[in-house]
């Protein structure tokens, strides 16, 4: 947790802010890689930050704040991780020297496949050649052999090569790293009932959470089960459609709309295709067997134009990004079967991926002339898509609102498997103000 979270972070921004000591006859005004130097860029650059925080949906936990104005104000590590593994890549791009930026790219994409709770080989021998070429390309950009600039080399970025490494011979990071003990030494300490002798109950209350998980383990019967919220519908898998919904079902004025769905029907080849009456019930909410929740924009958009921050769902279904419209259910050979209306965007964009060695993802929002109907159990996870920057030479082409003003790119919440591990992820934007238990009919 402090290698990845803490120390490495601490390193890049104070690299890219030129706020590391320095000695003659170093100086920072050859510090080339300092993009944020400027006090008007670092401001403006932390405004971008805060303000990419409303697209974050709930369950990417703590939000970063403006590092420009809260970095030194107890910056908790899940904001350095969103921040720096997440939105960098993306804010960097239009600011950050080409060398540079494939270099930093590097060091993200080899962080976010180690955060995995399962590391499949091929990725972890990918993951392995980055961190080490993002090693030993550091002392040539940054260091230089120079002797001034050898407190630039910090041991942090030595065991950067080690990760993999170790992964293979006692497994995950999230196995053993600070993120799990932690938070186990504050689940256990909670527990304390006897301060008089703390460590005597501390020990007693770890051997009965032991036996407790063993007899569990055993008769699985035992498990606490969490049942569904009032309304709730399990569609098996883990999945569950989520009220608010419609009272009843209403007709669908949207041509597009009309036109997805006939086609979907077409595609499976029901029998009702070309007699459908353009009626759906239409529902809010799906939860995923990851427990983020999928929210659509039929109730966000009218709550974001009240002024509270958007949390529709952008949602990852294999290599496609699609916001959802919203969900519905309809019969298919006698059996209920839970859809969703989605826009789908266009395919991340080949040039951008090569120039951030396939770290960045812009995809272009095209709204009703891309929906399409999939089944809810093809949505793998919940990711934010948060509005990509311009460079100075797409800002000079004659159509830039037309050619990047839908562009977006991809953030997903880095280390979600891990997360889960701590129990379910919690929406902190809270409930609903107008419908606090989530069972709202409309």
């Amino acid at each position: 947790m402090h290698l990845i979270a803490l120390n490495l972070p601490d390193l890049i921004l104070s690299l890219l802010r030129a706020t590391l000591p320095h000695d003659a006859p170093d100086d920072k005004d050859t510090w080339d890689w300092a993009c944020l130097r400027d006090p008007a860029v670092w401001k403006a650059h932390g405004k971008l930050v805060a303000d990419a925080t409303q697209y974050l949906p709930g369950s990417f936990d703590r939000p970063p704040r403006n590092p420009a104005e809260k970095i030194s104000s107890g910056y908790k590590a899940w904001e350095f991780l969103t921040y720096v593994y997440g939105f960098l890549p993306g804010f960097l791009r239009a600011i950050q020297k080409p060398h540079y930026y494939k270099h930093f790219c590097k060091l993200v994409l080899g962080v976010r496949i180690v955060l995995q709770c399962q590391l499949p080989r091929a990725q972890l021998q990918q993951a392995h050649e980055l961190l080490v070429a993002h090693a030993e390309e550091f002392e040539t950009l940054y260091y230089q052999r120079r002797e001034e600039r050898l407190h630039f080399v910090r041991q942090s970025l030595h065991a950067t090569t080690y990760i993999v490494p170790e992964a293979f011979r006692i497994g995950p990071g999230s196995l053993y790293t600070q993120w799990a003990i932690e938070n186990y030494i504050g689940n256990i300490t909670r527990e304390i009932k006897q301060h008089v002798t703390p460590y005597a109950n501390v020990s007693e209350r770890a051997l009965r959470r032991c036996q407790a998980n063993a007899l569990k383990a055993m008769f699985p019967e035992f498990a606490d089960h969490e049942g569904l919220p009032r309304g709730a519908i399990s569609l098996g898998e883990g999945f569950v459609l989520l009220r608010a919904m419609e009272k009843r079902p209403g007709r669908i004025h949207a041509p597009a709309e009309c036109d997805a769905i006939t086609a979907y029907l077409r595609s499976i080849n029901h029998a009702a295709a070309g007699t459908w009456d353009p009626r759906v019930q239409r529902w809010a909410r799906v939860r995923l067997p990851n427990t983020q929740v999928v929210r659509c924009a039929w109730k966000e958009c009218d709550w974001e134009a009240c002024g509270r921050h958007a949390r529709r769902a952008r949602m990852l279904r294999g290599n496609i990004f699609a916001e959802v419209q919203y969900f519905f259910r309809y019969t298919i050979d006698n059996k209920p079967c839970a859809l969703a209306l989605v826009s789908v965007y266009s395919d991340p964009d080949p040039a951008i991926l090569n120039e951030s060695m396939n770290t960045l993802l812009a995809c272009t929002y095209r709204g009703n002339r891309a929906l399409r109907v999939i089944n809810v159990t093809e949505i793998m996870a919940v990711v934010t898509m948060i509005p990509l920057p311009i460079t100075r030479a797409e800002s000079e082409h004659p159509n830039t609102d037309a050619m990047y003003g839908e562009r977006y790119f991809v953030v997903e919440k880095v280390g979600l498997d891990v997360a889960l591990m701590g129990g379910a992820v919690q929406d902190n934007m809270g409930p609903d103000p107008d419908d606090p238990d989530g069972d709202e009919m409309i």
